[in-house]
C-alpha cells in the first residue's frame, strides 16, 4: 500500500499528525486513547499496515483496505 494511501485513510478517519520525528510519522486518533507510527516509506508492507489497524482499535473494522 503507498504511503499517500495510508495518509489519506488517517485523514479520512479524522486521524490527525502528532509529530514527525524522526523516520516516522506519529499519527493520533480522534478519540485521543490511540496512537501509531507511519514510516516515511513510499511503499508501506502489509505486516505494517496491519500493526496501523491494531494500534487504532478504535477505528470501525476494514477503514484501511
Amino acid at each position: 500500500m503507498s504511503l499517500r494511501s495510508v495518509e489519506k485513510a488517517l485523514q479520512a478517519q479524522g486521524c490527525q499528525v502528532l509529530s514527525e520525528d524522526g523516520k516516522h510519522t506519529k499519527w493520533g486518533c480522534p478519540c485521543g486513547k490511540h496512537t501509531t507510527a507511519v514510516p516515511r516509506h513510499r511503499d508501506i508492507s502489509p505486516g505494517v499496515v496491519r500493526n496501523i489497524i491494531r494500534d487504532l482499535a478504535c477505528r470501525p473494522k476494514g477503514w484501511l483496505q
